[in-house]
Parts: structure tokens; sequence; C-alpha cells
């Protein structure tokens, strides 16, 4: 039969009955050392008694101590096998998590982004919701507003943040005790004033859309996970504040806008120039990129799961 069929066969031991032979066998050397000497008569009884107790207590504490060894040696195998299965199936789920982390970051440039987090709908309908005041403050007589139209752009909504100073400037306080009287607003002709007003507009309420509203919750659901490191989790967080300030620029630069309105247009009849691209122009060129940051989460993962070395 061809030999090359068989292996070798390793033998191993247990470590305890190691641990344990040792003692004894340092015993059993001693017991014959002494057995010698004693039948060569070198030894009195004195002597004798003295080396028998000797290796005795020397035979107790390598006893005890070898067993103090066995026993924090299985302490430490027990702990290990305990939770070594815990650990891969931590180790499995932070896999699960990253590859939803992939997903949603993985081979996507600035536009990409854009497109993601429905920034062009949200420009267009804020910049159209501008306008509709603009109409309302300066040419409430001579433009009809088609309110079926304003009603289907409201429907495209699906919440809004809202400026501080816009808040406190358009909302009342009240106490508990108090209800909130409703003042009908005298009708105000001068146009000097009309004009003043306008001056002092703030677009504060910036509207979003559900497509904003479900990736931005995609985003608080990756960085909520209990099992990411906490490095990862505060790239993910710096990319969700800067998509936050993305949307916030959205009101700071149509207030900006508002003011040259009235000069841009000023007759009802020009307001058919009004360009939404003008304004995604301006956004555009202003706004905070995250590709950047999206790499920089892709390099962290790479990092943390060592893949240049498993590749290597």
């Amino acid at each position: 039969m061809n030999r090359f069929f068989f292996k070798a066969r390793k033998v191993t031991f247990p470590k305890t009955i190691i641990y344990l032979f040792i003692p004894l066998l340092i015993f059993f050397i001693l017991f014959i050392v002494v057995y010698k000497i004693y039948c060569s008569e070198k030894l009195n009884s004195n002597d004798i008694s003295f080396l028998i107790t000797t290796i005795k207590d020397l035979f107790n504490i390598l006893f005890f101590g070898g067993v103090l060894s066995i026993t924090i040696l299985s302490y430490l195998q027990a702990k290990k096998s305990l939770f070594t299965p815990i650990k891969t199936e931590t180790f499995k789920m932070q896999i699960k998590a990253f590859e939803e982390i992939l997903l949603f970051f993985q081979n996507k440039r600035e536009s990409d982004f854009i497109d993601q987090f429905d920034l062009n709908n949200i420009i267009k309908i804020n910049a159209q919701l501008l306008q509709l005041d603009f109409i309302r403050h300066f040419f409430s007589n001579e433009i009809q507003i088609d309110e079926q139209k304003v009603n289907e752009l409201e429907k495209k909504i699906s919440g809004s943040i809202i400026s501080k100073n816009y808040l406190e400037k358009n909302f009342t306080k009240l106490e508990y005790h108090e209800r909130e009287e409703k003042k009908e607003k005298a009708k105000i002709t001068n146009p000097a004033i009309i004009l003043k007003q306008w001056n002092d507009y703030e677009y504060g309420k910036i509207d979003f859309t559900n497509k904003f509203k479900e990736e931005t919750q995609k985003l608080k659901n990756l960085s909520a996970s209990p099992i990411l490191p906490e490095e990862i989790k505060d790239l993910i967080n710096k990319f969700e504040r800067k998509i936050h300030t993305n949307l916030s620029l959205v009101g700071k630069i149509l207030t900006e806008i508002s003011k040259e309105l009235p000069t841009k247009f000023p007759n009802a009849k020009s307001l058919q120039n009004f360009n939404n691209l003008g304004i995604w122009n301006i956004y555009n060129s202003r706004m905070d990129t995250v590709e950047n940051d999206a790499e920089e989460i892709l390099r962290y993962i790479r990092k943390y799961l060592k893949i240049d070395d498993l590749i290597n």
C-alpha cells in the first residue's frame, strides 16, 4: 500500500496531566536521592527526618502551585471559549452594518448625493413658494393665483425647518391660560410701506420632500447602531450635519434673492422671466460638498476591516 495515503498522527498530552506529573517526578527524584544517601549510611535519623519534612513541604508547595496554575489556565480557557462565539456574532453583525453603509455611500459622486437627497426639487419647490409670496405682496390685484396648483405643490412637501428669527417673528408664545386672537391685517396701499415690509422679508421656513426625509432617516439609523465603532458614527454624523447645513442654505439664498426681486421684476409681466435654474446655480456654487466625507467613511471601513492586508 502507498505510504503517502497515511499521515503521521501527532500525539499530544493534556496540560493538566503535565502540570501534575512534574511535582510527582520531582518528589520521586528527591526520594531516590535521600534513599541512596540513607543506604550509604551517611545520614542519621534526625537528618533523614529533616529531609523528609523539607521534601514534603516542597512537594506541597509544588503541588498546590500546580493546582493553582491549572485553575488559572482553565479559567482563561473557559473565558476564551465563552466569549469567542459572542465576538464572532458581534463581528457578523458589524459586517452587516458595514454593508448597509457601503450601499448608502459607495460609488457616488456629488451629483448622486444631490439627487439622493432631492435637493433639486427642494430648491424648485421653495423658489416657487418665494415667488408666490412676492406675488401676494406686490401683485395680488394683477395676478390671479391658481390655488389648485398651489395645493399640488404643497402635497410634495413632507416637512419643514424654521429659522429662529422666522419663528420669533411669525409665531406668538402663549401661556396656557391665553388664547390666540387672530387679527385681520390692514391692507396697505402705500408703495413705500409695501417695499419697506418686503425689505424685512425672510424666507425662514424651508420645506423639504419625503425623499429627503427618508434619506436623512436612513443616516440616523446607520449612526444609531450600537455595534459600530464611535469613529465611524462621528463620520456619519458629520455627513448628516452637512446635509442639514445645505438645507438651511436654501433659506439664506432665497432671503438674499428676495431683496433683489422688486428691482428684477418691477411689474407683473416681468415675472414671466422668473427662472428656477438661475437660483439653483447660485445654490450649487455655495453648497457644502459631501463627496469627500463619503470617501472618508469608506476609507475608515477599509482600514477597520484591514482590506489591504487581506488582499496582499
